[in-house]
This record gives structure tokens, C-alpha cells and sequence, in this order.
């Protein structure tokens, strides 16, 4: 299995490390070899601000691949989204899926000089379990919430019930591993203060301009999918905080940087056969970028409204409008790749604006003038979005326009985080642009289940209920992709989600940067990357 991950590996990589008489060098897939430069500096353009560095407590998307290098996890995915080990060695599951017991790898520390192991792990759980806490992550673990050290190396984690996300769901850099000497000493103050085993070391943070990390020159404990062992060849990553796009691409044409990540649609078009550059699209799992739709408030909370809002929007053209056609559009509940992908629902809502009209005029509304009405309300529709992200209100600003031509009133509300999120919680909107990363296809518990942090649309069904329950006990993967395609029907057939795109990162290197992989899910990692003099 390891020889196929590998293959995977190295139709992204272009470039194998290798040791030829004590000199590092990069053995070039044309047979040429290059010096590594083991004082390199690497500067990436990066698209978002950071809000904390504490794995367990951080919601945004793009802090992960920060985190990623900092801290290792229990579990490396692959591409592929195949398991492989990491901090743990092995792992054994009991036969009724409620018992996950780990060996873990020994001669690990923390960058603190902390031993790691099985008593550390259980010192991550219970910070993460902790109610004082408040963790982010802690939905993630489900019903698995217990560990115990059986000894030094081997610990046991225990769960109410039947759970098969948990090995994806420790994959992700939201449950890397904590320093406990760390996790004592820093309590709230803990994200200012990240210290994992990860292949880099926390220097610096400059809010809302830079994060700086180093080599980990003890760093020997690589995620064996890599063949790669010993420290990075990179000295120093520095992540230059530029939200403007712009900006970041001015940054990067003047070789101030040598990687951008959310590279502008349109440069991404211009680079493809541009030598200087490899392009890399990071396929991010979840629901990839999509809309809610609030069930709960007028016009949405009509079925037919739903539904027509989203026979009337040509996503192709949004796309083309927003992103200058450089995402691949979405039109499932789940991305491609993943546990329960059903292509058949692509072609459930197909640009159909005359079907959007017949659907509102079969559901009692009427069209006098520019805009439909029903009892004497107009079908009026409030988009919020987040302000401080560009590509959404370019997205917001395309929806609106074809809505528009089908006689919607749609009125865009551009809202701070904090604001989006308060207004979202309280069902403030008609419809909302956002993303859930998620290794699993359990992701759509966070939407769908009673008291899950992210249940806006206010939809409610208890079938859909049983079926994600169901897709979270079942150990069986065969069984799980039959569960989770029939949860799509009726999130599709109820148009509580209208997908957008595909959530890929896209990112473009110099030339000179080899070996940026990802893991599973979609967080590049900068272990095995080396820069060439």
C-alpha cells in the first residue's frame, strides 16, 4: 500500500531527495541534480489572518496548513485519504467499533523537550474534553472522548458507541499534538505559546503581518508515506500575511516571495505554461464552497423558492464572473474523492431558468412586474457575506446578478466575521457563502444535527438525522457510502445547500521550491520541500 501512496505522491512531487557522498541534492525527474540550499528562507504569500495557533481551538480553514507544520498528528492521511501511520505506529479497533487502541512511536519530543507519549496523548484529550476549554475540535471526536495510557507507549481511546470517523477526524491538523507541559503552563494563553513535534518550530507572529517558524533540528520522525527521514531542508518558512490579492501577487512576481497560496483565478489561468512555475491545486475536503439556505425565513422557507434559486443560477458563468473559470464547479453536497460521493446528483439543479419560473408560479407566486410576489410580499432575498473575504462577495455579487434576471430581489449584506457568524447563528439571512473543511463525510453532521454549531438552514429532518447517526456507527465503508448517498437525496431534494465550487487551494511555486505536498483534506506541508541555490 505504501508503494501506491508513494506513486501518488510523486505525480505531485517533481523531484526525489537523495544523499550522494554526504552531499544533499535533488535528483530532477530529466536525471540532473541540484543543490539543495540547506540555509534557504522560504516566504510564502499568504491569503488570511490567523486568529490563533492553538490547534484545538482554531475554526479557519487556513490556519490549518500553519498548524500542519508545527504540530504531527496520531495519523497521516494521504491524497488518496488512505490512513497511514504517524505518531502512532499501528493502531487496532475493536470489533464493535468503540475501542481504538494505538502504539504509539518512541523517541519523539516536543519542542519543549517533552517526552511524547501515551501520557501526553491523554493530556491532549483531556485539554480538548476539558468544559473549560470550549475546544473547536472537540465535535470532531464524537463519542470518543476517553483515554486511558495502558502503558509508555500504547494508549487506548474509548467511545460510547460505534465511531469511524475518528482516525480521519485525528488526521487533521485540528488534533495535533500538544506539548502537556505546554497545555499546564500557558492554560488560555496557550495559542501564543504553540509547541508541537512538528517538522518546524513556532519563532514569531506578527498579527495581521507575519508568521515566522524554523527548522526542528531534531525533526526524525517523518510520516513514513514520505520515505523521507531527518529535520527539512528549509531553515526558516516565513507566511507573509497579505489578505489583498492583488498585493500578494505583486509580491510574488517580484520574487519577495516564493510560494502564493489562493492565487487569483486569473494568474492561475495566465501561470499554467509559464516555466517559472509549478501550479499545485489543493483539493480541500468537505462541502467545498456552497450556500445555505435558511429554511426558517421568508421567501427560503419555501420549498419552491429553494428550488428555483437554484435552477437560476449558472454556476458556470459565476464562476466565470468570480474566478475567472479556475475552479472546477460543484454540484453535490460532497466533494469528489470522498466516503459517499453520489455523481449522480450533479445534475440535480441544471441552469434552468425557465424551470425556476415554473416552479414559482406552480407554488402560487406571481410576476406583475420586476420582481415575483406571493400574499403580497415581494421575494426578497438578504446574501449576507463575510467582508474580509473578496472571493465570497465576488461570488455573492454573481449569484445576485442571475437571481436578479429571475425576478428575485437580492440584496448583499457585507458583515465582519464575528457579526457573520452571530447572524448566521440566529437564522439572519436568506443565503450565506461559505466552506466546511472535513475529512469525512460526518461533515454534514455540523449542518444537520440537533445542536451542532453549524445547523443555520434550520432544516430538520428525522430521517436525515438516522442516516448521519447511522454513517457515523457504521464500520462497514461499503455500507457508509450507501448511508451518506441517501442523506445527499434528501439534502439535494430539499435544496438546503446549493454548491458552488470545488474547494481547491490553489497554489503556485517558483521553480526553484521543490517537494509542497498536502496531506489528506488538503493541508500543505513543507517537511519534505526543499529550495534550490
Amino acid at each position: 500500500m505504501l508503494a501506491r501512496i508513494w506513486n501518488t505522491l510523486m505525480h505531485r512531487v517533481p523531484a526525489v531527495l537523495m544523499v550522494v557522498s554526504g552531499l544533499t541534492v535533488l535528483m530532477a525527474k530529466d536525471g540532473l541534480t541540484q543543490d539543495i540550499d540547506k540555509r534557504a528562507q522560504l516566504t510564502i504569500g499568504w491569503g488570511s489572518t490567523i486568529d490563533t495557533f492553538n490547534p484545538a481551538m482554531s475554526p479557519i480553514r487556513d490556519a490549518a496548513p500553519i498548524i500542519a507544520n508545527i504540530f504531527d498528528t496520531l495519523v497521516w492521511a494521504t491524497p488518496d485519504y488512505k490512513m497511514t501511520p504517524h505518531l502512532a505506529t499501528s493502531w487496532n479497533i475493536s470489533q464493535d467499533g468503540k475501542i481504538y487502541t494505538f502504539d504509539l512511536r518512541k523517541g519523539v519530543t516536543f519542542h519543549d523537550g517533552t517526552l511524547f507519549n501515551a501520557a501526553a496523548v491523554v493530556a491532549n484529550f483531556d485539554y480538548i474534553t476539558d468544559k473549560d476549554t470550549q475546544a473547536r475540535s472537540l465535535p470532531l471526536l464524537g463519542p470518543c472522548t476517553s483515554a486511558k495510557a495502558l502503558d509508555e507507549y500504547t494508549v487506548q481511546v474509548s467511545c460510547s458507541e460505534a465511531y469511524s470517523p475518528l482516525l480521519g477526524q485525528l488526521s487533521s491538523p485540528y488534533f495535533g499534538m500538544q506539548s502537556p507541559t505546554a497545555i499546564k503552563e500557558y492554560g488560555k494563553e496557550l495559542g501564543q505559546h504553540p509547541i508541537g513535534t512538528g517538522p518546524f518550530v513556532f519563532s514569531s507572529y506578527k498579527p495581521n503581518e507575519s508568521v515566522v517558524l524554523r527548522r526542528n533540528e531534531t525533526y526524525d520522525w517523518n510520516p513514513p508515506a514520505l520515505k523521507r527521514a531527518g529535520p527539512p531542508d528549509i531553515a526558516s518558512v516565513t507566511f507573509q500575511i497579505v489578505p489583498n490579492s492583488l498585493a500578494r501577487v505583486s509580491q510574488f512576481l517580484a520574487g519577495q516571495s516564493q510560494m502564493i497560496q489562493k492565487t487569483p483565478g486569473i494568474y492561475w489561468n495566465l501561470w499554467k505554461n509559464d516555466r517559472r512555475y509549478t501550479e499545485l491545486s489543493v483539493p480541500v475536503a468537505g462541502l467545498g464552497i456552497f450556500a445555505v439556505l435558511n429554511t426558517k425565513r421568508f421567501p427560503t422557507d419555501d420549498l419552491a423558492v429553494r428550488k428555483a434559486i437554484q435552477y437560476a443560477v449558472d454556476k458556470k458563468a459565476v464562476m466565470q464572473l468570480a474566478e475567472a473559470g479556475a475552479y472546477p464547479v460543484s454540484n453535490t453536497p460532497l466533494q469528489e474523492g470522498m466516503i459517499g460521493y453520489d455523481p449522480s446528483l450533479a445534475n440535480s439543479y441544471p441552469f434552468d431558468p425557465q424551470k425556476a419560473a415554473a416552479l414559482l408560479t406552480e407554488a402560487g407566486w406571481k410576476k406583475t412586474g420586476q420582481f415575483w410576489e406571493k400574499d403580497g410580499k415581494t421575494l426578497s432575498l438578504k446574501l449576507t457575506v463575510i467582508s474580509t473575504r473578496p472571493s465570497y462577495q465576488m461570488i455573492a455579487q454573481a449569484v445576485q446578478g442571475f437571481l436578479r434576471q429571475a425576478g428575485m430581489d437580492v440584496q448583499i449584506e457585507p458583515l465582519a466575521v464575528s457579526a457573520w457568524f452571530a447572524g448566521s447563528i440566529n437564522g439572519d439571512f436568506s443565503l450565506t457563502p461559505l466552506q466546511l473543511a472535513g475529512f469525512d463525510p460526518s461533515a454534514l453532521n455540523r449542518f444537520f444535527l440537533p445542536n451542532e454549531n453549524f445547523t443555520w438552514s434550520k432544516f430538520s429532518d428525522p430521517t436525515l438525522i438516522d442516516l448521519l447517526l447511522q454513517g457515523q456507527r457504521e464500520m462497514d465503508e461499503n455500507k457508509r457510502v450507501d448511508i451518506y448517498r441517501k442523506a445527499q437525496q434528501i439534502i439535494t431534494d430539499n435544496a438546503v445547500l446549493m454548491p458552488i465550487h470545488q474547494n481547491n487551494d490553489l497554489v503556485v511555486v517558483s521553480n526553484k521550491l521543490k517537494g509542497v505536498i498536502y496531506s489528506g483534506g488538503g493541508y500543505e506541508y513543507l517537511g519534505a520541500a526543499s529550495l534550490i541555490k
